[in-house]
């Protein structure tokens, strides 16, 4: 009973340490319905990003154009949309705070809708920090060859070189007058575990395999 007493306070620890860290984004799904936390900009006016929600056939700005989006696997009610009926970029961007030398996961969930896709010119969406593209541009549009209505996640890491906040962006543009589109969804940024975190992890997960198979070993011999 001890060893299972420690067993659980190993992996509570494990889990709930500061390695472990929470999602630094603010409102990352956009189940606020809004785009609270986030900073907005539509330079030259058109079709500015707004929050969606899934499920529904509703026209612009409440909707996709008519389009039912639905949510993605991790669930959800809202997402970001970008469209474009003009070629003027558009932009999301938020702070957060970082420590020099951490690293950190970054992901992000994305979907093309098929009513853009069908447009006559391509779209991309590109996911910046402080400015610098982190991996490379996402694509939509029949010339582009993505596959529509269905759910992607971009993933990538980044190692903080100073602390202090970071500025986390997407930026959309469409190459033309109605061009394709993206929906964007829990966008999530947490420090990656440390491998002493791992390890007492895997310790504890051993830990219980053993203690598991000696209670069968023992019941089969009652």
């Amino acid at each position: 009973m001890k060893s299972l007493y420690f067993l659980g306070t190993a992996v509570a620890l494990a889990l709930t340490g500061p390695a472990m860290a929470a999602n630094l984004v603010t409102n990352g799904g956009f189940e606020s319905g809004s785009f609270s936390g986030w900073s907005l900009s539509n330079v030259g006016g058109g079709t500015a990003p707004v929050v969606i929600a899934y499920g529904q056939g509703s026209g612009y700005p409440t909707g996709a154009y008519g389009e039912s989006i639905p949510a993605p696997a991790g669930g959800g009610t809202y997402g970001a949309y970008f469209s474009s009926d003009t070629a003027n970029p558009d932009s999301l961007s938020q702070s957060v705070n970082v420590v020099a030398g951490v690293s950190y996961y970054l992901s992000f969930d994305y979907f093309v809708p098929l009513n853009g896709y069908g447009n006559p010119f391509d779209a991309s969406l590109q996911f910046l920090i402080d400015d610098v593209p982190a991996g490379l541009s996402l694509t939509a549009g029949s010339v582009s060859g993505t596959t529509p209505q269905t759910w992607y996640t971009f993933t990538t890491q980044f190692t903080a070189t100073n602390s202090g906040p970071a500025n986390l962006k997407f930026n959309f543009f469409g190459d033309g007058s109605t061009a394709a589109d993206f929906v964007v969804d829990n966008v999530s940024m947490a420090a990656v575990p440390e491998p002493a975190t791992w390890a007492l992890m895997i310790g504890g997960f051993a830990l219980a395999g053993i203690q598991l198979r000696r209670r069968r070993v023992s019941t089969s011999f009652a």
